[in-house]
């Protein structure tokens, strides 16, 4: 697997405050930028916010919402546009979690990198769990590209695997 060479060095902690609903990313790292997504659909729904100051906070969110986050790298001025599909049956776990939290702030308990392949010049990335197994994609909408590059995304959702 030819991953980004920056996956770990950074010791991001990503933290979801239930109300009022707010997520606060700590640890970020200078040369990245974080976005939150919808988890039930894959939209971008906030612009990146750049690490610089070792923190990165939205608050006054939906508390209807789910949401997942994004890092990227190398994005400059540009204004990028991502979007994520979950190509693996996902569950998400949310709602259980924060129920059972006494509404106590909880850590974003699953990590999806990407991973370099033979579509990265369609922007169209793999996303894929810590064996290597992919479970979405994420494509990059605008501007195409070698930069930004996406490298990971925490969320709640994880595979579901009451099927088995």
């Amino acid at each position: 697997m030819n991953e980004n060479k920056l996956l770990n060095d950074c010791p991001e902690q990503v933290i979801l405050t239930p109300n009022p609903r707010k997520i606060r990313i700590e640890g970020t790292c200078a040369q990245r930028a974080y976005g939150l997504f919808d988890s039930a659909t894959g939209t971008q729904v906030t612009g990146f916010k750049k690490g610089t100051d070792g923190q990165v906070e939205f608050d006054n969110l939906d508390p209807n919402k789910h949401y997942d986050v994004g890092a990227i790298e190398g994005m400059g001025d540009d204004k990028p546009v991502f979007a994520i599909n979950w190509t693996q049956l996902m569950r998400d776990d949310t709602d259980n979690i924060l129920n059972n939290s006494g509404n106590l702030p909880v850590e974003f308990p699953c990590r999806y990198y990407i991973k370099n392949n033979e579509n990265n010049s369609n922007n169209i990335f793999d996303l894929v769990d810590d064996n290597g197994d992919k479970v979405g994609e994420v494509a990059k909408l605008s501007p195409t590209g070698d930069k930004p590059e996406f490298t990971w995304v925490c969320t709640f959702r994880m595979k579901d695997d009451t099927q088995k």
